[in-house]
Parts: structure tokens; sequence; C-alpha cells
């Protein structure tokens, strides 16, 4: 019997594994990733929120250290399922920003969060590009997501961590806390604490014990172009989209944004969407065929920040959810939050701020 059962396997469940294996407890991760993928499979990678400075503090006290929380992970898991250094790639991040008030206000959340930043017109980071005004920060990048998960799920395995590949189709409270997690092969797993942290699909297991959240799909899509390493030498976002450069050549080419549509193919006009974008950023791209194209769905959320904590009414049974398009960023900070909640230590940050609400109200 699991001291904790981790409902979902992206990587806020998976860094909340690993929080709890070092602090000794026995951890379970429920995860059926084949019928229902985890959203940081399929993104981007991007170690900053898109137009960072748009946010509310709750959303930046979670990823403003995310590069540093990742490098020492990575430091830590280097070399399980093929993981290395440059899976980290610190290429820096170019943000196309037209307005000078704007800019202005870029470079003053730098300032306050302690970010080197420098206002730069794209020509001077990449002058193959199609040049326009912006801003730049040096010590942010992007993470090879698919690689980190494989990774954390081969550590995790090889320390006793046991891996249910069954969808969970509901969460029956235990009258001394905690609760029973049903399968859809029948079988049930209970533990003292149970983290609901499924992306899309929380709502359909927490409904039933009276959350009800402005929570929603979204689907996005990407596509891959392979050139050649350096070609495009830093993340480029924009209002339009965004490139993504891994340090193999990789480049990823996102996102669209479909709110409310929770299919998982890729599309004809996603693709032509996103190619038509890739080359408005760099012309060379009209020329290149892409070599992938895949599809996510993101746990959409109302607000700019993410519930944790938990479920009222229900104690021992926690959730964190509507992280949306900004899970990968927020994940180490949100697995320390939340298993310094559940283990009775003091937070990091004050829980307060991502409490799920008692009521709909």
């Amino acid at each position: 019997m699991a001291d904790l059962l981790v409902v979902g396997g992206g990587i806020v469940g998976l860094l909340s594994a690993l929080e709890f294996t070092d602090r000794g407890f026995r951890v379970t991760v429920i995860d059926a990733p084949a019928r229902f993928p985890p959203a940081s499979w399929a993104g981007g990678g991007i170690l900053s929120p898109l137009y960072a400075w748009r946010y509310p503090d709750a959303m930046n006290l979670l990823t403003v250290d995310a590069p540093e929380r990742y490098r020492n992970l990575i430091a830590r898991l280097r070399g399980q399922a093929g993981l290395v250094d440059e899976d980290l790639n610190e290429s820096g991040l170019w943000v196309a920003v037209e307005a000078e008030q704007e800019r202005a206000d870029a470079m003053a959340w730098a300032r306050r969060w302690r970010l080197p930043c420098s206002a730069e017109r794209l020509s001077q980071r990449m002058p193959e590009a199609t040049d326009r005004d912006g801003v730049w920060f040096p010590s942010l990048g992007n993470l090879r997501n698919p690689r980190i998960l494989k990774a954390l799920r081969a550590w995790l395995s090889a320390r006793g961590v046991g891996f249910e590949a069954i969808p969970a189709v509901s969460v029956l409270p235990r009258a001394g806390g905690g609760a029973a997690v049903a399968l859809a092969d029948g079988r049930k797993c209970q533990a003292s604490r149970v983290l609901i942290s499924a992306g899309m699909w929380s709502p359909r297991l927490l409904s039933p014990l009276g959350l009800d959240l402005p929570l929603f799909p979204s689907k996005g899509e990407m596509l891959l172009y392979q050139l050649a390493p350096g070609r495009v030498p830093t993340v480029l976002l924009t209002e339009q989209g965004y490139l993504i450069p891994r340090a193999d050549g990789a480049v990823l080419a996102g996102s669209t944004l479909k709110d409310g549509d929770d299919s998982q193919y890729p599309t004809v006009p996603g693709r032509w969407a996103l190619e038509k974008m890739a080359a408005s950023l760099l012309p060379a791209l009209a020329g290149e065929r892409p070599v992938s194209h895949w599809a996510g769905v993101r746990p959409g959320c109302a607000r700019d920040w993410p519930y944790m904590g938990e479920v009222p009414g229900v104690p021992g049974v926690y959730a964190a959810l509507g992280h949306y398009r900004n899970g990968l960023v927020s994940a180490p900070a949100s697995a320390a939050l939340l298993a310094a909640l559940m283990s009775g230590e003091q937070p990091h940050l004050d829980p307060a701020l991502y409490a799920l609400p008692s009521s709909s109200s």
C-alpha cells in the first residue's frame, strides 16, 4: 500500500512524486499516457510564461527561478533515458515588443525579479530573421520536455515508485482521510494522501467531490523543423507564435490555441497556420518541410495562475489544476509547494495564493 497516490503522470505529477520519494514516502503514480497524454509531453518547454510581465505575482513566484531548478534537476538525472546537459538549452529568450511603453514595462519587470534584460532589435540576435523591436532575456531558454519526462519516470521507477498504466475513473474519499482511487480495470488503490494532477482530465475526477472551477481544455498544435545547430540561436517569441531551438538543430514552431477543444489530433489548417507563422519569423523556413506535426491539450483556466491545495471537505485529497500554458515552467515550484503542504511542512510560498475555493461561488 502506498503512502501517496499521484493521479496523473505529467510534469507536475512526476516532480511531486520525486519530492515525496525524497522524503521517504512510498509513492504510486496512476497514469495512462497512451489514452490521456499529458500536455507537458506536447509543449515547447520555454522556461518563462509568454510575456511574463503581463502575469500576476502568483504566477511569477512559481516560474522566475525555473531555469535554476531545472539546471539542478538535470544534474541529478543526467544519463537517465539519455538525458544530457544540453537538454536545457540556455539559448536566451527574445520577445517581440513593438510599443515603447511595454518595452519599459518588460524591463521594469525584469529589474524587479532580478533577471538581466535589454531592449534589442531582433537583427542584433539573428540577422536572418524578420527584424522588429523587442527585449532580450539572456538567462532564459528552453527545456527538452519529452526527455526530462522520460528521465523522471526512469529515475522514479528505479527507486521503487509504482506506475499503474490504467485510467482512474473515480476518487472515493475515506472516513479517516485520503481516498481510494477506482481504476478502469475494477481495482482500487488507496492511500492517506492523494494528489490529483491529471491535467485537463482532472475535473471529471474532482467534480463529484463538489469542486467546480473555471477549467477547460485548450488544444495546441506544434511543428518540428530540423536545421543546422545554431541556425536559430535563441527562442523567438511574438504575439503570433514562437520558434524554439534545441541544441541539436531541431526547431519547434508553435503554437495554435483553441480553447474548448479536447481533440488530440493535428489538423491541416493548424499546420498551414504554423508554417505561415514560422516563415514570417524566419523567411528561410518557407523552403523547409516540417519533419513532425503533433497536438496536445492544455489544462486551461480562466485565471492566470493555477489552483493547488487540499480539496475542501475532503481531507487528504489534494489537487493541482489549471496550469494552462505554464505547466512546465511552474512545475518544480508547484511540486515543492504541494509536497510541503501534504507533508505538514512550511511551504516556500503562501499557499493561500493557490488554495481551492470552498464552493464554485
